[in-house]
């Protein structure tokens, strides 16, 4: 069983490798998948991905904090997805393991603007110049940015605002990082991120009240 700093050495490397086409690849996904699952699942894998990559700026026990902190928020937000989804699939009889997949103009929409964002990305490999940010991580964190801001456009609904909102805190955070490197910020950053998600999830809730069909239900 290799311990925590043998693992980072090892995974380091391969992460940094692999950061943009995997963070194309989650980010993708989170903003065009319409089934929470799915979109739950990129989440979880980009802020794995995170962590290893902060690894760089950061000491590993304060870098891996983005694992507790991206961990706390995705139980957060599957609870809340799982009871409004729990309800709305016995009201329509469609069977838990069925995806939640709409073919309409909506999803089209998101399809079009992701394929124009990876385009985008692959002809003009746009970087977000910080000082002492290495080159990986400013392409990394830039692509996080631009996709943030196409998911915040596409947004109907609460988790795919907090899935976007996330990705600029992100990215964000890489910029603050490669300047600073202090707990404080460490802290403020997990706070912000386990605030927005609370956040989140009230809003899930919120918005997914009208299927309920009894108020105690809520």
């Amino acid at each position: 069983m290799p311990t925590l700093a043998e693992f980072l050495q090892q995974a380091e490397p391969l992460a940094r490798q692999s950061a943009v086409p995997l963070s194309v690849f989650f980010a993708a996904i989170m903003l065009f998948v319409s089934d929470w699952r799915i979109a739950l699942m990129a989440f979880a894998g980009l802020q794995v991905l995170a962590g290893l990559l902060l690894t760089q700026l950061l000491p590993p026990e304060w870098a891996l904090l983005q694992w507790v902190v991206g961990g706390l928020v995705g139980i957060m937000w599957y609870l809340s997805a799982r009871r409004l989804d729990t309800i709305r699939r016995r009201q329509q009889n469609i069977p838990w393991w069925k995806p939640m997949w709409r073919l309409n103009p909506s999803t089209l929409m998101r399809l079009t603007l992701v394929v124009l964002l990876l385009t985008f990305i692959a002809i003009e490999r746009p970087v977000l110049q910080v000082p002492r940010l290495p080159a990986d991580l400013a392409r990394f964190s830039t692509y996080l940015a631009l996709a943030g801001l196409v998911g915040l456009g596409l947004g109907d609904r609460p988790l795919r605002w907090g899935l976007s909102l996330m990705m600029w805190i992100l990215a964000a955070s890489f910029a603050i990082h490669a300047l600073q490197v202090e707990a404080d910020t460490v802290g403020i950053l997990a706070g912000l991120q386990i605030v927005l998600g609370f956040g989140i999830s009230y809003l899930i809730i919120v918005d997914g009240a009208r299927f309920w069909p009894r108020p105690e239900d809520v």
